[in-house]
């Protein structure tokens, strides 16, 4: 009779790879429809705060030129919208594609409404760093009625 050393790690690893293969056929056939493949939608990455004079809204966009993206502000909301393009020309053969491409758009609702001729924006590092300043009248009478 042949006894069999337990191997915690061997016992895992083998787990690890049959919920790998249940994940993989399960979503095969998803991963295959052509809506899914090359959509390239994305959104990036974003910190908002406030200051008492303004709000600064912060968003990863790298690899985006200021040519492709566009920032609206409407009263108290705000809409940064753009477009990350793919690899030109398109190699033929992959061997590895992570990176999202496309358009995006991300909407931000503020507290308060912002005065849009004073917005600046500024895209160092792939960082977008939008600096939207309150409306001094409408803030100040509102904190004197509370």
């Amino acid at each position: 009779m042949t006894v069999r050393k337990w191997d915690p790690l061997r016992d895992l690893l083998s787990l690890q790879e049959r919920m790998n293969q249940l994940f993989e056929e399960s979503f095969a056939g998803q991963l295959e429809e052509p809506a899914l493949v090359g959509s390239g939608t994305w959104t990036p990455l974003a910190d908002a705060y406030e200051t008492p004079e303004a709000f600064v809204v912060l968003l990863e966009l790298p690899g985006i030129s200021e040519d492709d993206v566009e920032v609206q502000v409407d009263g108290d909301m705000l809409t940064v919208k753009g477009q990350r393009r793919g690899l030109s020309p398109r190699p033929d053969r992959f061997h590895r594609m992570e990176r999202s491409h496309g358009p995006f758009v991300r909407s931000f609702q503020l507290t308060e409404e912002v005065e849009p001729g004073r917005v600046s924006a500024q895209l160092r590092d792939g960082v977008l760093r939008l600096e939207l300043p309150k409306v001094r009248g409408r803030a100040s009478a509102r904190r004197e009625r509370e």
